[in-house]
């Protein structure tokens, strides 16, 4: 049996667990795994307001969870290096995603106004090395339907139909030891080892 000792404030469901999480999770699916990494987390902003559904404000609360992350890993694939950093909240310039990958044949870009990957479809832009932003071009891609489209491909995934698989449990364990390197080197200031 293998326990995993994550430490997360409260109840455990914030932004790195979640969004973070997930955007970290697929940066791994693309690029492998990360051998270690080095975290900072941080509260940037102490209070948040508690609104009705009709926007009233109904009383302020103070924060239990980071909001703010920086990670700095090494890619088990070819020695890479990838640098997430995640805020909660909504960004002004409407881009929530961003995702920059430079590459020795180009750039792609994948940007979207939300800031879950799990749950909306990023637009995908290409530009081959040396031909500059001018040159960067949209690739066509499936477009999410609405907001249930990724919860439709897993139940397709886990029918055996389609063309995704289904997460495992070993999978979602190795993520959660992720976290817990999170965890662990913000509060040490150390670079954790996972695999």
């Amino acid at each position: 049996m293998v326990v995993v000792s994550v430490k997360v404030p409260e109840h455990g469901a914030n932004l790195i667990t979640i969004p973070a999480g997930h955007a970290m999770d697929a940066l791994c699916y693309v690029f492998g795994e990360m051998t270690d990494l080095q975290a900072k987390l941080a509260t940037r902003r102490p209070t948040m307001t508690i609104v009705d559904p009709s926007g009233k404000v109904l009383r302020t609360v103070n924060k239990t969870s980071h909001d703010w992350m920086s990670v700095t890993g090494t890619l088990e694939r070819g020695g890479g290096v990838a640098t997430v950093v995640y805020q909660g909240g909504i960004s002004d310039t409407g881009k929530d995603f961003y995702w920059e990958i430079n590459g020795t044949k180009g750039n792609l870009v994948l940007e979207s106004p939300n800031g879950h990957i799990q749950m909306f479809h990023p637009t995908i832009k290409f530009a081959k090395a040396g031909a500059g932003a001018a040159q960067l071009k949209e690739i066509d891609g499936e477009p999410a339907t609405d907001f249930a489209y990724n919860v439709g491909k897993a139940w397709d995934a886990l029918m055996g139909e389609g063309d995704g698989s289904v997460v495992t449990f070993e999978d979602a364990l190795l993520r959660h030891r992720m976290i817990d390197a999170m965890y662990r080197s913000n509060e040490k200031g150390t670079r954790e080892s996972l695999l």
